[in-house]
């Protein structure tokens, strides 16, 4: 367990792996954070059963993190793993589009991070960052060989999270072909890229020049992160390791 000072209310959180008995609290915090998003913002928290949380406490697909403050779940993360990468496809977990990955292999080791939701109340206490921190330090997360996660373009709040506070990376972009919707697939080796100091795009826009960044990782394995001194524009550069670049595109669902 960790805890830290709240820094909007001054209270105590306390992040913990959940279990089974956190169950009616998991759907109640699920189904709120659904609510209360605008219609066109709902698709960032895709709707879930309560069977497909109950898997997860019960550490039978992965597990479930959670924030508690006065007594309250307030913000929650679902890790989905560790497998290899072939299953992660096999049981449509990491996107619904047809996507090189470019810097991982088959065999190996995945944990992918899904279904994150904080109470709309208790924003602005550092839920998102605070999740993901204690999530990349779980031991079991630490011996897998990559961490992915994948984001709506719009949800720019998610994931600013996980590009700038955290070493992911863009790796992959696609448009949804449920929704027609533009969503991010984001990457990290457990021991972090090694980036080549020359930068193959640079002033990329993550949002307008989305159709730019699907060509971008299509042909090659480039990894997107912020600019050096902006938040708002992106620079793609290569890994220094060989890169694997899988013979087939793999389809896949969330």
């Amino acid at each position: 367990m960790k805890e830290y000072i709240l820094p909007k209310t001054g209270g105590v959180g306390r992040i913990d792996v959940l279990g089974g008995n956190a169950l009616p609290d998991v759907m109640a915090l699920h189904e709120a954070t659904r609510a209360a998003l605008p219609d066109d913002k709902k698709r960032f928290i895709l709707p879930q059963g309560s069977d497909y949380f109950a898997n997860l406490l019960n550490r039978v697909t992965g597990l479930m993190i959670g924030i508690r403050a006065e007594g309250q779940l307030i913000a929650q993360l679902a890790l989905m793993g560790p497998m290899p990468l072939r299953e992660a496809i096999a049981k449509q977990i990491i996107t619904h589009n047809e996507v090189p990955f470019h810097h991982a292999s088959l065999s190996d080791s995945v944990m992918v991070f899904k279904s994150m939701a904080s109470n709309p109340v208790w924003r602005g206490n550092d839920l998102s960052n605070q999740l993901v921190s204690f999530a990349v330090d779980l031991p079991m997360v630490r011996i897998t060989d990559h961490m992915f996660t994948q984001i709506s373009v719009g949800n720019k709040r998610s994931w600013d999270t996980f590009l700038r506070k955290h070493g992911f990376g863009i790796v992959s972009a696609a448009y949804d072909p449920d929704d027609g919707l533009p969503r991010f697939i984001f990457q990290r080796p457990s021991f972090g890229f090694d980036f080549e100091p020359q930068i193959m795009a640079d002033d990329v826009d993550p949002m307008d020049d989305f159709s730019a960044i699907v060509s971008l990782t299509q042909r090659e394995g480039l990894i997107g992160r912020y600019q050096e001194g902006s938040t708002e524009k992106m620079a793609f550069q290569r890994n220094r390791e060989d890169f694997i670049v899988l013979p087939t595109l793999a389809r896949v669902s969330a």
